[in-house]
């Protein structure tokens, strides 16, 4: 079977074509983010697409706020800043995928970081349960002896516990 010289040029310039899009929407989105400010600037949220955190700038007026005012804050401008992200991948990405082949695009990439809902503002844990810090770190109970142990009582240093 003979192949069509024309025709092999044609799918050859196709896929070069193809190949330079894909080149170009990887460098847009490996540029991609998003950025979102509070209402009074004090908190500032840039985010990945993916929803990963890039950056967080709080300025001294938000640390007037209680911890679960700031908490508030700080998730409702993440949740911005990703919605922005999110605006600005599609904007970037559906012109050279077309509607179809986007929304594809977009079950893959939602596979990639499934969904949570947020943990949200919330009474902090007790004192009690955090680390004190500076403190140094729990320890682990001992085995009682008898228990089993490949290096025996001595352990791996050979030294008698």
């Amino acid at each position: 079977m003979a192949i069509d010289d024309a025709a092999f040029q044609e799918k050859m310039r196709q896929f070069e074509a193809q190949a330079a899009r894909a080149a170009q929407l990887k460098e847009k989105m490996a540029e991609l983010k998003g950025s979102a400010r509070n209402s009074d600037g004090s908190v500032t949220v840039t985010v990945a697409p993916s929803g990963a955190i890039l950056g967080l700038q709080l300025s001294p007026a938000a640390m007037t706020r209680t911890h679960t005012q700031l908490t508030q804050e700080i998730l409702s401008t993440i949740r911005q800043a990703t919605q922005q992200a999110a605006t600005a991948m599609e904007d970037a990405v559906r012109p050279v995928l077309g509607d179809e082949m986007y929304d594809q695009f977009q079950n893959a990439f939602r596979a990639q970081s499934p969904a949570t809902e947020p943990i949200g503002p919330a009474e902090p844990p007790p004192a009690s349960s955090l680390p004190i810090p500076g403190a140094p770190p729990a320890r682990e109970p001992r085995r009682p002896s008898g228990e089993d142990d490949y290096f025996g009582d001595e352990g791996f240093s050979g030294v008698k516990r």
